[in-house]
């Protein structure tokens, strides 16, 4: 179940329009050619957090959450979104259809196919990510269009991790435009991992397997909080807390009826002007 919806959303967009026809279905030579002339046009940009290609044309609004690459007309659009670290549990397809459903404008979701892509290790051990993929029918302000997306979800531990990529147009353009949004698509990169959604790595969901390090490092820190919290829970029960002597690393287990309140602290034994410190769970 989807809860908790936390904003960590990152979602590009990029909308193109045809400056020339490209051929249909029937003849796959010529779509591959009229592919291949249109990538010539693209132009190259780095920004902050993202590289693209895209044409000329286009305007572009980044931000550590995402990139955003419009056509004049917006009849056309690729798009990549992420979330990382919310409550509860998801499936791919539930997420895409949420998302999708927060997207302003968009109106009479349809799945008309959908297919499951091998799991993906997460850098999480006993954990992975399940990818599928889906051909859908909605509605953008009214307009039909068709769209592809490819979305993954990572469960574990209560939380769950997202990654959303696709590319859509306008109904009438689909037939054609499907050929070549993909390989804009992934002309997108990501250049600041360490900024990007406050995650140390990360690769989006694709045809490789995905590191998230910051979320492990998470872990490590959540870890080191219970360890803390079993120490102080064990230390009231045996009404004694363990310290130590800062400059000799020698431990005692003092009575919690020793605490100076005055000194804000347990003064130590072998120098009663100094104060004892706090073990660390394990000492």
């Amino acid at each position: 179940m989807l809860t908790k919806f936390r904003p960590l959303i990152l979602l590009i967009s990029v909308s193109c329009c045809l400056a020339s026809g490209v051929a249909g279905a029937g003849d796959r030579k010529e779509t591959k050619r009229q592919v291949q002339k249109q990538a010539q046009h693209f132009s190259s940009h780095r920004g902050r957090y993202f590289s693209w290609a895209a044409p000329a044309e286009w305007k572009s609004s980044e931000s550590t959450n995402g990139l955003t690459l419009t056509s004049p007309t917006g009849s056309e659009a690729v798009m990549y979104a992420i979330l990382l670290r919310s409550q509860g549990e998801a499936t791919p397809l539930q997420f895409l259809q949420f998302m999708l459903s927060r997207m302003p404008g968009y109106t009479d979701f349809k799945v008309l196919s959908s297919k499951r892509l091998p799991d993906q290790k997460s850098g999480i051990p006993g954990t992975t990510w399940r990818v599928i993929e889906a051909e859908m029918s909605y509605k953008v302000n009214g307009k039909p269009f068709r769209a592809f997306w490819t979305c993954g979800i990572n469960n574990y531990f209560g939380i769950y991790d997202a990654s959303l990529n696709g590319y859509q147009a306008s109904a009438a353009l689909w037939p054609s435009s499907k050929a070549y949004l993909p390989a804009i698509s992934n002309r997108i990169a990501i250049i600041n991992p360490r900024q990007i959604a406050g995650n140390d790595t990360l690769i989006p969901v694709r045809n490789r397997p995905l590191d998230n390090s910051g979320i492990l490092e998470s872990g490590r820190l959540r870890d080191e909080s219970r360890a803390r919290i079993s120490k102080k829970t064990r230390e009231g029960i045996m009404g004694q807390e363990r310290v130590k002597d800062p400059k000799t690393g020698e431990v005692f287990d003092m009575p919690l009826n020793n605490y100076d309140a005055a000194a804000g602290g347990y003064r130590n034994p072998n120098r009663p002007n100094e104060l004892l410190e706090p073990t660390r769970p394990g000492e």
